[in-house]
């Protein structure tokens, strides 16, 4: 999933805040380091709108990023993460 979101076919699409906390907190989630926080940021770095950069560059360049990833995901809005979405997820690709 995370090679679909960060290799996608759609290469001029901004991501939005959402996706790169996503990707960055399953990041977190799966490796469970600070390196790997920090890359998957990185990764979101080029096509995130410019208004979201300051946000993950912040916690790319925390003391401790994968700490700062978790506070940041235990202090998200309840209404964010039952947001709509206003398209429709893509399916997965080569899922299987």
């Amino acid at each position: 999933m995370l090679h679909f979101v960060t290799h996608s076919s759609d290469a001029s699409k901004p991501y939005c805040l959402l996706t790169a906390i996503t990707v960055m907190a399953l990041a977190a989630k799966i490796h469970g380091t600070d390196k790997a926080v920090m890359k998957a940021g990185y990764r979101m770095l080029a096509r995130l709108k410019p208004q979201y950069v300051p946000v993950v560059l912040r916690i790319m360049n925390a003391p401790a990023p994968l700490a700062h990833m978790n506070q940041f995901v235990a202090t998200l809005p309840d209404h964010i993460l039952t947001m709509k979405l206003t398209t429709s997820a893509r399916p997965l690709q080569n899922a299987g």
